[in-house]
């Protein structure tokens, strides 16, 4: 079978049951890997960008965030997770087109969903508009590049694009983007994070 997601918007609504179930402890642990990373700690602010049904907030709720909110394109995945989480703000937009919003934080992450990306220029551009000085941009995968190829292959899963940006791209966005601190881990799952000029 060969699949590919022509409306995202459309596919995730109808799909976010199945997501609901695939919030394992493992899924969970590696959410709190990427927030250890990333130096996550009480009183800051933080843009879930592909929040889905919540997988991310398992490993944040316990941190005194000055802020938390979920970003999704499926109005469905936002309800499952504010039944999880009642207390989450949540926000119907997609990222993948320009936003302006009237508020900045300190991170931004894109967590599991970098794949469902299609403009990666307004992906980063959206990112710097919504950060504070000093902020944090950054894009996780459970995955390592090489694995999310396989499990995209064996489940009949097709893009044109690649699944993870590489690093190349990813150095000369953060570049023209004007971010610094760039750092790049594909080893046990795949870690990006690059930090806004002061």
């Amino acid at each position: 079978m060969n699949m590919e997601i022509k409306d995202q918007r459309e596919f995730f609504n109808r799909t976010y049951e199945s997501w609901k179930i695939n919030n394992s402890d493992e899924k969970v642990n590696m959410a709190k890997k990427a927030v250890n990373l990333l130096k996550v700690s009480d009183g800051h602010s933080f843009f879930d960008v592909g929040a889905g049904t919540g997988i991310l907030y398992y490993a944040l709720r316990d941190k005194k965030l000055s802020e938390y909110v979920a970003v999704d394109i499926s109005e469905n995945m936002l309800s499952e997770l504010r039944l999880a989480f009642p207390e989450a703000n949540t926000m119907c937009l997609d990222f993948d087109k320009k936003i302006i919003l009237n508020k900045k934080f300190d991170y931004v992450v894109i967590f599991n969903s970098i794949p469902h990306f299609e403009n990666m220029n307004v992906v980063f551009e959206n990112a710097k508009s919504v950060l504070n000085k000093g902020g944090k941009f950054s894009i996780v995968h459970g995955r390592t590049r090489e694995g999310l190829k396989l499990h995209h292959k064996k489940i009949g899963y097709s893009t044109t694009r690649e699944p993870i940006p590489n690093n190349e791209t990813l150095n000369k966005l953060s570049k023209e983007y004007e971010f610094k601190n760039v750092e790049i881990l594909d080893q046990d799952f795949f870690y990006f994070s690059c930090k806004k000029d002061e």
